[in-house]
């Protein structure tokens, strides 16, 4: 096994140093990056059943490919000079119930600072995994943290990078991250754990870091939105249910780059029992911030049920979501439910904007 993992790592730096040989640099305003990061992180027991795996240490790899954008139109859109990637990654959960993950991430990355040595960044990603060792009543009984061998990586953090030239970077990042089924079967109390990272990061391009004045680009003070949402998920009798939503949202901008929400959500579950029409639905407030990207919004809310469904099982949960602009009048997005550090469901949005 241990030669197997050096195999992999220097596949790995294989395919970071080839372009270096194939490739000669050239000047341009959206620089090409390739990257290779070691990762250790530490497992979060956020419910008793998940004792057995306290201790737990992930432990893993990832290859990156990302750009940079110094263009007029990425900073008119943004308000800031953007970096998107293409990860993929290989963590071991350091526990023989947990398997191991490979995942594809894709990241959004704005920079707070792009000039001089040091240079600093948020980054957020969501991707896809396969996932090496679900859950199984009889083989493997324990391992309550995902049932299926396709699951949803979630990350959120940031970076710091030391430039020892315009080619070649130490990036050390701090993140959050969580996988899980998005409630697509049970059980899915999903892999919590907070991660540390250190990677070098290398470019064959030429490129000028210029700095990053005011673009003009201010958020609207107030703003509406209506939106309907769906999702799929497994009930606990192995039957997979629709879900629908109803969203309004309400944004007052408080700067250039945050918002305070306020939301109102109807839910509808078809639940395959005979319980009550009335326990099908959920209505809720929700108030949370929301991050101003330009075109995305980033948001973060706390909802309290007025009305809650049997199957929540408490009456506080969490809602998430990233949203796009494609006009003024119409954003898409993707939404994350959760109740605590247990996902609840993953749910496509549309919705128009007034």
């Amino acid at each position: 096994m241990l030669f197997t993992n050096y195999n992999v790592v220097l596949c790995l730096c294989l395919l970071l140093f080839l372009p270096d040989v194939l490739s000669q640099s050239k000047q341009t305003d959206k620089p090409v990056f390739y990257s290779l990061a070691a990762n250790y992180g530490y497992f979060q027991v956020h419910t008793k059943v998940l004792s057995p795996f306290r201790g737990s240490q992930p432990r893993g790899v990832e290859l990156q490919v990302s750009q940079m954008l110094f263009t007029n139109k990425a900073k008119n859109t943004f308000g800031f000079y953007p970096k998107w990637a293409l990860g993929l990654r290989y963590v071991n959960f350091g526990h023989p119930d947990l398997g191991y993950a490979v995942k594809g991430l894709a990241y959004f990355e704005p920079f707070l600072k792009v000039q001089g040595a040091w240079r600093f960044s948020v980054k957020a990603g969501m991707g896809v995994a396969y996932m090496s060792n679900p859950y199984d009543a009889n083989s493997n009984p324990f391992n309550r943290t995902y049932s299926t061998k396709l699951a949803f990586p979630l990350s959120a953090g940031g970076s710091v990078y030391y430039f020892f030239n315009h080619k070649w970077a130490l990036k050390t990042s701090v993140s959050f991250e969580h996988i899980s089924n998005g409630g697509l079967r049970a059980p899915n109390l999903g892999i919590n754990y907070p991660l540390m990272s250190l990677a070098l990061e290398h470019t064959l391009d030429r490129y000028n870091a210029n700095p990053i004045k005011s673009s003009g680009l201010l958020p609207k003070k107030q703003r509406q939105e209506l939106l309907v949402a769906y999702s799929l998920k497994e009930d606990s009798l192995s039957n997979y249910q629709s879900l629908a939503m109803l969203f309004y949202n309400r944004s007052f901008a408080g700067g250039r780059i945050n918002a305070f929400t306020v939301s109102g959500m109807i839910e509808y579950r078809q639940i395959h029992n005979d319980n009550k029409a009335l326990d099908k639905w959920s209505i809720a407030p929700l108030i949370g911030n929301e991050f101003l990207l330009g075109k995305l919004r980033f948001g973060q809310q706390l909802g309290l049920y007025l009305l809650q469904a049997p199957e929540a099982p408490n009456n506080l949960f969490q809602h998430y979501y990233l949203r796009y602009f494609v006009d003024k009048r119409i954003v898409t997005g993707v939404a994350l439910k959760a109740h605590g550090r247990v996902a609840d469901y993953l749910a496509i949005q549309l919705g128009l904007v007034f």
